[in-house]
């Protein structure tokens, strides 16, 4: 029948309160508790491009490299405590909140062999509830913990929690774990354990259950060790507890054409997440005895789902699609007319709903300028409360707004993009920040680097080149083997337009950007040597020739070489190709200053790939600088090596692009 229209408040009345900085309150805890197991970062080593630890820039980097109080919180199902993943004194903690008395009690595993792990680099990852007086944490070493809030009770899973299934004939709680090739159903009041051999021959690399926890349906992978060649065999086998896996079809591809993620009520329908003949993902049910796709579930023209929420044994109740910025759609009425009041009570933000539409709810809402803030609703009253904040150091008022557009590239395509503007008017210095990947993408929201910059004075621009991921099939292929060519393309005409449009100062252009990122700001200096002043790489490749020839000490596979070389080219066959959009042949054509940054631990892209360019420009006389950071790989975990780097990043670019204009101040005190 149809629905009547419904009335709601235009905003929801809502109030902030002073709650407890979980960083705050987890510093206030016995060391015991906080887990400070790590010694003392030693110094870095001084390099020449090293920023001196007594330079001012040091001090306005500190706000922006803190670790945030709260990551990931649940609420529980009364409503009365919070349960949370946050960082107390440099510390990955977890912890639960008393909402009415603002008491925190640590719950990270302490003392124990999990307490080792945390020596060992494993972190709180995840924390949920899974009944009235009970959570499961989660590790990053794939370990699960059951425990009471009040961590009087705690149980080690020994395996990775996937699911709560019903109560036992006791009452007992009986969870879904699993172990390696096994699936484990725990009974927490006995400890009895029962164990189900998956069963199926090579790796399982996605599965579904049905209502009763049972693996029903799964997506296997064999990549050969010489070859490379993928392929994925889809495998389903009917209800009852003797029924053999059945095989559905085998293709051999980069990604499997479809993944299984629910076995629906009629135990014969999978709900599986593919893109079908579409451009975009979309949820789809799927018939096994028929071996074909049923309706669409769920999809979106132009936008990927990225995610569901609610799919059980027969519908789902939302999804969350991508585009430039991402958006919720709700098909429980209930949850609808909440988020339609959400959004109007906090604009301009994506707020995520969870818990129970018709008692306590949770809102997670973040947005460009606020990196997180959680708030309990009440829903009879329609009132929320703030209490958890991601980085309560951070005004979001003083962060700078992130633009979504589209902008024609030379050929008539149109190229999704970012645009991070300076405080003031009129043209600004800019940096082209590239994503790495280049099958990724950036994302609209709260960015450090982003904020950093436009706090410095800078302009940044994000454009998404052909190839990233996100944007439909058709663009991300029409990335394949454009490295340097139409790719880069994309770039310098997002960069023309924006001096067209009078928001970047044509003199003071950067391009900076790490991995693929990396190979694009070096490339720009060679393809466009008039366009930017000076550019920055950060583990980014220079010869493609030798990045996709295999090396005994990088991280490749078979499969993973096979790919890279059919998406970007092969040096056996195509080798002329590659060094004609390769940097480190065309050294020359560099006529600004370049910083080269690389982690000496990088297995992905090999130190090398950044030494090399530097000696080359050093032969010819150019103006390089090269900061190795002896911690890192690909990427930067240690705080001391982000800040080198970044002290780095930004004196290198006050040096080559002048004094940038006035900055908002927002790392200095309100």
């Amino acid at each position: 029948m149809p629905i009547e229209p419904f009335t709601w408040p235009s905003a929801i009345a809502w109030h902030r309160r002073r709650w407890l900085q979980a960083a705050a309150a987890a510093a206030a805890l016995p060391a015991s508790s906080l887990l400070s197991v790590r010694a003392e970062e030693p110094a870095a080593a001084s390099t020449p491009a090293s920023t001196p630890a007594s330079d001012p820039a040091n001090d306005r980097l500190k706000p922006w490299l803190e670790r945030p109080a709260m990551t990931q919180a649940a609420l529980s199902p009364d409503g009365k405590v919070l349960a949370a993943i946050g960082h107390g004194g440099g510390i990955p903690v977890a912890y639960v909140l008393d909402l009415a008395t603002q008491k925190v009690t640590p719950i990270s595993p302490t003392g124990t062999r999990a307490g080792r792990w945390l020596m060992q680099g494993y972190y709180p990852e995840d924390v949920r509830w899974i009944g009235a007086d009970l959570l499961v944490l989660r590790m990053s070493n794939g370990q699960s913990f059951a425990l009471s809030p009040a961590a009087s009770r705690f149980t080690a899973l020994e395996g990775r929690y996937v699911d709560r299934l019903a109560d036992a004939e006791d009452g007992a709680e009986r969870l879904l774990v699993s172990r390696n090739d096994e699936i484990h159903i725990v009974n927490l009041r006995t400890g009895a354990r029962v164990k189900e051999d998956i069963d199926l021959p090579d790796e399982v690399i996605c599965g579904a259950l049905d209502a009763q926890g049972r693996l029903r349906a799964a997506t296997t992978r064999d990549a050969s060790r010489w070859t490379g060649e993928q392929t994925f065999t889809q495998w389903y086998r009917p209800p009852g507890a003797q029924a053999k896996w059945q095989k559905l079809e085998t293709t051999r591809d980069f990604v499997p054409r479809w993944l299984p993620m629910r076995v629906l009520s009629d135990s014969e329908t999978i709900a599986v997440w593919s893109r079908g003949d579409r451009d975009a993902y979309g949820v789809f049910r799927y018939d096994p005895r028929q071996r074909r796709f049923g309706e669409l579930m769920a999809g979106h023209p132009t936008d990927d789902i990225l995610s569901t929420e609610g799919l059980d044994a027969q519908d789902l109740d939302a999804v969350v699609t991508g585009g430039l910025k991402r958006q919720v759609y709700w098909f429980d009425e209930r949850w609808s007319r909440l988020q339609r009041s959400v959004d109007a009570a906090l604009p301009g933000a994506l707020n995520r709903l969870s818990g129970q539409p018709d008692a306590h709810v949770l809102v997670h809402s973040r947005s460009d300028v606020d990196p997180g803030r959680w708030y309990t609703l009440d829903v009879k009253n329609l009132q929320l409360t703030e209490v958890g904040v991601a980085r309560p150091d951070l005004e979001p008022a003083r962060m700078r707004p992130m633009e979504t557009y589209r902008y024609p590239a030379r050929d008539g395509l149109k190229v999704p993009a970012y645009l991070t503007r300076p405080a003031g008017d009129g043209p600004a210095p800019m940096v082209v920040l590239i994503h790495g990947g280049p099958w990724a993408r950036d994302d609209w929201g709260w960015d450090m680097e982003v904020q950093m910059l436009a706090d410095e004075g800078y302009a940044v621009f994000q454009p998404q080149f052909r190839g990233s991921t996100g944007f439909g099939r058709a663009y991300e292929e029409a990335g394949f083997r454009q490295w340097g060519l139409s790719m880069q393309d994309d770039i310098t005409d997002g960069v023309q337009q924006l001096i067209d449009r009078g928001v970047a100062d044509p003199a003071r252009l950067a391009i900076v950007g790490g991995s693929y990122g990396g190979y694009a700001a070096m490339w720009g200096l060679v393809k466009t040597p008039r366009l930017y002043r000076c550019g920055v790489s950060f583990a980014g490749i220079s010869d493609l020739a030798d990045f996709l020839t295999n090396h005994w000490d990088d991280d490749t596979t078979a499969a993973t070489r096979l790919r890279r070389r059919q998406l970007v080219g092969d040096p056996g066959t195509a080798r002329a190709q590659l060094d004609a959009v390769s940097p480190i042949r065309h050294a020359q054509r560099i006529q600004v200053p370049l910083l080269l940054a690389h982690g000496e631990l990088d297995k992905r892209v090999l130190p090398e790939q950044s030494e090399t360019m530097f000696k080359a420009m050093r032969r010819l006389g150019k103006d390089v600088e090269y900061l190795p950071l002896s911690r890192s790989g690909h990427g930067m975990f240690w705080p001391s090596e982000q800040r080198r780097y970044y002290g780095a990043l930004l004196a290198f670019l006050r040096t080559h692009l002048g004094p940038p204009r006035a900055a908002s101040a927002a790392s200095q005190p309100a």
